[in-house]
């Protein structure tokens, strides 16, 4: 018997490690949560222990939030480790998938990885027989994942550390199901053919045509919102930003307009002949329109801006993105720049930009 798994496959070729709601990131370990419904409360998910983690992960993307069919889609280096953090789950299987079409997979129900760790499984007690009505008497046993065959059980109870090791390289599917049959945490996980990689990279280092001019420069991006709340002074402020890399990117002009006739106010400016963006420190900013504008809430390509910036004349090496025709720096580097308080409460998720108290480093 075997069931077909659609996947969105473009996910596996993302260079980015995102910030989400059902997984965290711990150095190369990743760590899984799920939850039952689309529509759960932010709170709810925040209070939701994680699940499972995925160790060796050297790329990863939010599922949930990029409206993949998967709470996780990551690419690790072998060998990776699938290790459940909470346990209590009736189900833990991790499926090699077969690639049948653009995007489309399927899995077959024997070809799973085995488990390693304990679980807990309900029993026949042999010992007191059957009861009064003729049924047996049922005893808690914990045993090896390794032992399950040797029992009738339906749904065995897993055990907090059980994992499973993925070695070879392919697609998998990783299903863990908690609350009994409700709800799941599930991921798709390629393990990285790195033989395969060797190979192509020799294979580049061989060729006698060099590289393009834009080969070489061209570096871009996918950018997906920022979900934070952001308070400017103490008041809520709605901004399109973005997060790329782990880091937190704002519009340059929306950062110079909520600043502006503060003590950290400062100008932009922009020679389009000479490809320069200027910033002037102690000026108010001069509004062109557009600053504050909603996103719609969806990722987006950014590229590498490679203009000069100056700020009250010298030069500043600062990494910017333009996004939608709008340059994104990166929050720390600005509010380093015009000393910027920068403060992050992450039981509230909140951003503060106070521009009554210095910078402070991460």
């Amino acid at each position: 018997m075997k069931m077909m798994k659609k996947l969105l496959l473009t996910a596996l070729i993302l260079s980015l490690l995102l910030p989400a709601t059902v997984f965290a990131t711990d150095g190369e370990t990743i760590k899984v949560k799920g939850y039952i419904f689309p529509e759960t409360e932010q709170e709810y998910i925040d209070q939701t222990p994680y699940h499972f983690s995925i160790t060796n992960v050297i790329d990863a993307v939010n599922g949930k939030e990029n409206n993949l069919d998967t709470d996780a889609t990551v690419i690790v280096d072998s060998p990776s480790e699938v290790t459940i953090l909470e346990g209590g789950g009736v189900l833990f299987d991790v499926y090699k998938l077969h690639l049948i079409g653009e995007n489309e997979y399927e899995y077959y129900y024997d070809e799973t990885v085995p488990v390693e760790g304990k679980v807990k499984v309900y029993v026949p007690d042999e010992s007191v027989g059957l009861d009064e009505w003729g049924s047996p008497t049922f005893v808690e046993k914990i045993i090896d994942a390794s032992e399950l065959d040797n029992y009738e059980v339906d749904f065995p109870v897993y055990q907090t550390g059980s994992k499973v090791v993925l070695t070879e390289p392919g697609d998998y599917f990783v299903l863990y199901r908690f609350e009994a049959i409700a709800g799941s945490a599930s991921a798709f996980i390629t393990v990285r053919d790195t033989d395969a990689e060797e190979e192509v990279v020799e294979t580049v280092e061989e060729a006698e045509e060099p590289a393009t001019e834009q080969d070489e420069t061209e570096n871009k991006v996918i950018a997906t919102p920022t979900n934070s709340k952001v308070l400017v002074n103490g008041e809520e402020v709605e901004f399109e930003a973005y997060n790329i890399n782990d880091n937190n990117y704002f519009k340059l002009r929306d950062l110079a307009l909520v600043v502006s006739e503060t003590e950290k106010s400062f100008e932009v400016g922009w020679d389009n002949e000479n490809k320069v963006i200027s910033l002037v420190s102690g000026q108010n900013y001069s509004p062109v329109g557009g600053e504050l504008q909603k996103g719609d809430g969806a990722a987006k390509e950014g590229i590498l801006n490679e203009s000069k910036i100056l700020k009250d004349g010298e030069e500043l090496e600062l990494t910017a993105y333009t996004i939608n025709d709008n340059n994104y720096f990166k929050l720390r580097d600005i509010a380093q720049a015009f000393d910027i308080g920068i403060t992050w409460d992450n039981s509230t998720k909140t951003i503060g930009i106070d521009t009554t108290i210095g910078y402070t480093a991460e």
